[in-house]
């Protein structure tokens, strides 16, 4: 039974899924910068994402304004104050809501050649500031990489993080292709695509974000509590 193609997660199985919160920017508002940090601590802090952990590590949580907390899956967090919505989440997301403009995606330009996860809090009218997420690629992730490729092994990185990201750490650890931008769906699909392409497929990863795509691999292999959410 010889593998032909690994497809693999980012976040908790090539880096160390110890993501540490590397810039921020509250952008201009009638919103206080005090408050905007806060929602976006309390937002931060009811997600199990690594990415999420780190941004609540750093600021502060708790004001008890906030209400409604809901999960979008390979999106973020929403939740509501004083009949407003408020959401925390990746480009994908903001992109979704209509919230993106040019000097907005030059800002997150900057970040992703950098291979950082970018957050964003926003409401339903503006974004309010920009989160940067580092975490460091494993070297026993380059090691496994180059002995697979050894044996004629293809790899692949599927992730929900942004396509430039993505291909930074791809190039970076040696994964010969990289797609970004891809929910749990998405992530399915493409290990269809692969096995069609190459034959056995295998999929490592963890978390909710992953299941199908594990499930549907010919071998899925998960990686413990240290992947997504």
């Amino acid at each position: 039974y010889k593998l032909k193609a690994i497809a693999l997660d980012k976040t908790g199985t090539i880096t160390e899924g110890k993501p540490k919160l590397v810039a921020s920017e509250v952008l201009s508002s009638p919103i206080p910068e005090s408050q905007v940090l806060r929602w976006a601590g309390d937002l931060a802090g009811h997600s199990d994402h690594p990415v999420s952990r780190a941004i609540a590590r750093e600021l502060d949580q708790g004001n008890g304004q906030l209400e409604g907390f809901t999960a979008l899956p390979g999106r973020g967090i929403q939740a509501g104050t004083e009949g407003q919505t408020l959401i925390l989440g990746n480009h994908r997301l903001i992109e979704d809501r209509g919230l993106c403009s040019p000097e907005i995606e030059a800002r997150l330009a900057v970040h992703e050649a950098q291979g950082r996860t970018v957050t964003m809090l926003a409401t339903d009218a503006q974004v309010l500031a920009i989160f940067a997420v580092a975490d460091t690629i494993k070297e026993s992730s380059r090691q496994a990489l180059a002995e697979l490729h050894a044996l004629g092994v293809v790899s692949v990185m599927l992730t929900g993080d942004n396509t430039a990201t993505a291909q930074t750490i791809a190039r970076q650890a040696g994964i010969d292709d990289a797609r970004g931008n891809l929910l749990p769906e998405d992530k399915l699909s493409a290990i269809e695509d692969l096995q069609k392409r190459y034959g056995s497929t295998a999929m490592t990863g963890d978390g909710i974000n992953d299941a199908p795509a594990l499930a549907r691999a010919d071998i899925g292999i998960a990686m413990g509590a240290a992947g997504t959410d």
